[in-house]
C-alpha cells in the first residue's frame, strides 16, 4: 500500500510538472505567434518560475524547448511546424529555427525588433550603460550602492496589457530586470555590492536613452557644540530689513550677524568631505545671547552628494576648534544617520534641558524668598503664552512645559544666579521675567522683583 501510495504521489507531482510546462509553452507559443519578443523580454513573463535563472537564458530556453517541439511535428503536422519556426524565426530571432526552415526551402523575414523594448534590452547596451556608470563613480568614495532605472511608460504599459491579453502571473517588472542586470555588472567592475537601505550612493540608468546619473547620498557627522560667545546664533540670520539684498543696517552683507554656529561647524565639514552643502539639525536652539557650555547641545550635520565618506573626525574636529577658537567648539564628533537626526529634532521639546541663569534685579534679593523659590518651583507645570518677543514669527499659543527643579544663590544684594532643569521647549528668560503675565508662574512674580539683566547659560541637553 505505502509503495502504490509513492508512486501515485510521483506521477501526481509528474503532472503537475508536465501541466506547468505545457502551460509555459502554450502562452509563449501564442505570444510569439502575435508579437516578436527578445530572449530578454519573453523571459521576463515566466519571471517566478526557476529562480536563480536569468531572464534571457529563460526567454532563450522556452524558444529552444518550442524549437525541439517543432520539429518533432515536423512529421505529423508540418503546416503547425512550420509556422511555429516561422514564430520563432521572425518573432524569437532564432537562428537555429531560420537554419532549420533554409534547409527545408523555406524563405523567412528578417528577426522583427522585439514588440517591447524595441531592442534595447542587450547585452552590449546594459555592458555598456553600466561601464559609463562605474566611470563616473570613480570620482566617489563608497561602499554601498543601489541601481534604479527610468522605463517610458508607453513600454510599461505594453508589458500589462500582453500580460492580461495572455493571462501571465508569473512576470516581473522590467524596470526590476534592468536593476539587477546593470547592478551587477557595475557590481562587478566596482568590487562593491548592492544595498537597498541607506546607500552610500545610487545610480539611476535609463536604458533607452543610454544616459544615467549618479548621486551620492548625504552623510550624516554627529556630535555636541559648545557656544563661547553671547553675540552668535545658531544658524544664519538674514538682515530683516533687506532680506539679504544688503543695505546701511548690515553694511551690504545681507546678514544681521556675519557668523552662525551652523557654518562654523558646517563649511570646514563640507570642504572635508567634498560636499556641495549642509545642512544642520539640532536639539533645539539658544538666543543669540545665551552661551552653551558644560555637555553641550547636540546636532547632526547632513553633508550633501559628499565626494569622500571616510574622513579623520578628529583632524575634523580639530579643524572646526581651531578656525572657530573663541566663538564656538564641537566635540564627539561621529558617524550618525538620517533618522538620528530627525530623532533629535523630535526630542527636543520633551528631553530634558539644565540652565544657568545670573540675573540682576531692580530691588534688593529676599533670602528667604529665594529658599521658597527651591521649592515652590521644583515639579511644576509652567503656563507660557507664546513670548512676545517671538510672536512675529510663531503663532501664539499656550505651552505647558515642566520645570523639575530649580535652586537659587545669592551673589550679591540684588543678584542671584538659578540652576533651572526644565522640560525642552520652556522659554526660560520668560520663567524668569514673567513676560507681564504671560508666564505663570515666574521667578519675578515670586521674588516681587523685575529683572533688569538675565544672562543664561545652558549647561546640559539630553539627547
Amino acid at each position: 500500500m505505502r509503495q502504490a501510495r509513492e508512486a501515485d504521489e510521483s506521477s501526481s507531482e509528474t503532472r503537475e510538472g508536465l501541466d506547468v510546462h505545457f502551460a509555459v509553452m502554450q502562452t509563449a507559443r501564442a505570444m510569439l505567434s502575435k508579437h516578436p519578443l527578445c530572449d530578454h523580454c519573453l523571459g521576463r513573463q515566466f519571471a517566478a518560475l526557476l529562480s536563480g535563472t536569468g531572464n534571457k537564458e529563460r526567454g532563450k530556453a522556452v524558444k529552444t524547448v518550442l524549437g525541439m517541439e517543432a520539429h518533432r511535428l515536423l512529421s505529423t503536422d508540418q503546416d503547425t511546424a512550420l509556422s511555429l519556426l516561422r514564430d520563432l524565426a521572425a518573432h524569437g530571432g532564432s537562428s537555429t529555427a531560420k537554419a532549420l526552415l533554409s534547409q527545408l526551402g523555406v524563405e523567412v523575414d528578417e528577426p522583427s525588433t522585439c514588440y517591447l523594448c524595441g531592442g534595447t534590452l542587450t547585452d552590449e547596451n546594459l555592458d555598456q550603460i553600466a561601464r559609463a556608470s562605474a566611470g563616473e563613480l570613480k570620482s566617489y568614495e563608497f561602499s554601498s550602492i543601489l541601481v534604479g532605472s527610468k522605463v517610458p511608460l508607453p513600454i510599461r504599459e505594453k508589458e500589462d496589457k500582453i500580460r492580461a491579453e495572455f493571462g501571465v502571473t508569473t512576470g516581473e517588472d522590467i524596470k526590476r530586470e534592468i536593476n539587477r542586470e546593470v547592478g551587477k555588472r557595475i557590481s562587478d567592475i566596482t568590487g562593491v555590492e548592492a544595498a537597498f537601505h541607506n546607500p552610500d550612493v545610487t545610480v539611476t540608468v535609463d536604458l533607452f536613452t543610454q544616459k544615467h546619473m549618479v548621486e551620492s547620498n548625504p552623510l550624516f557627522i554627529g556630535g555636541r557644540y559648545r557656544k563661547l560667545s553671547r553675540n552668535l546664533p545658531q544658524s544664519v540670520w538674514i538682515c530683516p530689513r533687506c532680506r539679504g539684498r544688503g543695505c546701511d543696517d548690515c553694511s551690504g552683507t545681507g546678514r544681521k550677524y556675519a557668523e552662525s554656529i551652523s557654518e562654523m561647524i558646517g563649511l570646514p565639514s563640507v570642504a572635508h568631505f567634498k560636499a556641495s552643502d549642509f545642512k544642520f539639525h539640532a536639539a533645539g536652539r539658544e538666543d543669540v545671547d545665551v552661551a552653551v557650555l558644560g555637555s553641550g547641545r547636540p546636532f547632526v550635520l547632513e553633508l550633501k552628494t559628499p565626494l569622500k565618506r571616510r574622513g579623520d573626525l578628529g583632524e575634523l574636529e580639530k579643524k572646526i576648534n581651531t578656525e572657530a577658537a573663541d566663538r564656538t567648539e564641537v566635540f564627539d564628533l561621529c558617524y550618525s544617520s538620517r533618522k538620528e537626526a530627525r530623532a533629535l529634532k523630535t526630542r527636543s521639546s520633551t528631553s530634558t534641558k539644565t540652565y544657568l541663569a545670573r540675573v540682576v534685579f531692580d530691588s534688593n534679593l529676599d533670602q528667604s524668598k529665594l529658599d521658597e523659590l527651591e521649592a515652590s518651583f521644583s515639579n511644576v507645570v509652567v503656563e507660557q503664552k507664546t513670548p512676545t518677543r517671538v510672536l512675529g514669527r510663531r503663532s501664539d499659543r499656550t505651552r505647558r512645559k515642566k520645570l523639575y527643579k530649580l535652586s537659587a544663590k545669592k551673589i550679591d544684594d540684588n543678584t542671584a544666579e538659578f540652576t533651572i532643569k526644565a522640560q525642552g521647549g520652556l522659554y526660560i528668560k520668560e520663567l524668569i521675567a514673567g513676560d507681564n503675565g504671560r508666564t505663570t508662574p515666574s521667578i519675578c512674580q515670586a521674588l516681587d522683583s523685575g529683572a533688569l539683566k538675565i544672562d543664561l547659560t545652558v549647561l546640559d541637553v539630553d539627547r
